[in-house]
């Protein structure tokens, strides 16, 4: 057999991850910030169903531009034009133990921009005013996660998840006077942080309903005192999964975060507060191995403690590739 046509469903992935790559390095060139949830997302190619023996391998790229100003749930004047883009692309890998139980890890690249216009006498370094930047880039936290699949009432998997959040991501990048940019403008959160997650499924008939719950409970604070708040994710699912080749659905979600904590213990003002979502999800499976995904996200209602910089659209493009064997593996070195 030809070995392009044996392996061509990998050749094929290969192309995808370098196109991948090169959306992120066109966005990452435009600018990025970050203000997003700490937590692994609820893709569809996040939560597949994983075989004993079976490694699959993900990308997911996220991008926003956060541009709006808002005050509890309502639009303020954004005086000094600030604006924070973010732009990430997380590898995320998944191998079967058994039928019953995963193991699954995340790696966040991140590049994160913030620019303002600042008046006069609101910088020393600019005293004249003009237009100030702070970035930072690198893998960010990496989460680790086990996933445990249990069957109850009439065969409705139940799974569970326990994670935990790494602290290898940086938090010490600073701007170009030399000064430590803002902690929730770090790629890292300076803490380890445990991960826990239940999720449900139900097929009816053509559709797939299914829910989720995942928080992430903060572990004190960073070297630099800051301590970030919890976070709790709640999100339902409908997807259509008919078509042999297309599959799409709808997903409302709610995410509610407390307050930060700085310098051991000061409430940070401007952060926190509660999200609500709605997502529409288009995939294709290209071969019976290889999955794409295209998501769009828009916020419906945010009340927000005191100011806050919000984004009006978060756009993710997700692939998922499934080795069939180590073969399959061994044969791209």
């Amino acid at each position: 057999m030809n070995i392009y046509y044996k392996y061509r469903n990998i050749y094929f992935y290969l192309i995808s991850v370098f196109i991948l790559f090169q959306l992120n390095s066109a966005f990452a060139q435009g600018g990025i910030s970050w203000r997003r949830p700490l937590l692994p997302g609820g893709s569809l190619l996040e939560y597949n169903d994983s075989q004993t023996g079976q490694l699959s391998i993900g990308l997911s790229y996220e991008h926003e531009q956060l541009d709006k100003a808002k005050y509890g749930d309502k639009f303020i004047p954004n005086y000094n034009k600030e604006r924070t883009d973010n732009s990430s692309l997380t590898i995320i890998t998944s191998y079967g133990i058994t039928d019953h139980l995963t193991l699954s890890a995340f790696f966040p690249f991140r590049y994160i921009l913030n620019q303002k216009v600042l008046f006069r006498g609101q910088n020393e370094h600019m005293y004249h005013g003009g237009k100030y930047f702070r970035e930072s880039y690198g893998l960010g936290d990496v989460i680790l996660q086990a996933r445990v699949q249990r069957t109850v009432f009439n065969n409705i998997p139940i799974i569970f998840g326990l994670g935990i959040k790494l602290s290898n991501g940086k938090i010490n990048m600073t701007d170009q006077f030399g000064e430590r940019i803002s902690d929730n403008l770090q790629v890292g959160t300076g803490t380890i942080d445990p991960i826990l997650s239940i999720y449900s499924s139900k097929d009816i008939k053509q559709f797939i309903l299914s829910a989720g719950i995942f928080t992430r409970l903060t572990n004190g604070e960073n070297i630099y005192g800051y301590r970030y708040g919890n976070e709790i994710q709640t999100l339902i699912n409908l997807d259509y999964i008919e078509s042999p080749l297309l599959y799409g659905g709808i997903q409302f979600s709610h995410l509610f975060s407390t307050r930060d904590y700085y310098e051991y213990g000061k409430v940070a003002r401007d952060r926190g507060g509660q999200n609500y979502f709605i997502t529409g999800k288009l995939g294709t499976k290209a071969t019976d191995r290889l999955d794409f995904e295209i998501t769009m996200q828009i916020p419906v209602y945010q009340m927000l403690n005191e100011s806050q910089l919000v984004s009006p659209l978060i756009i993710q493009f997700g692939s998922l590739f499934r080795f069939e064997s180590w073969l399959d593996i061994l044969v791209l070195f």
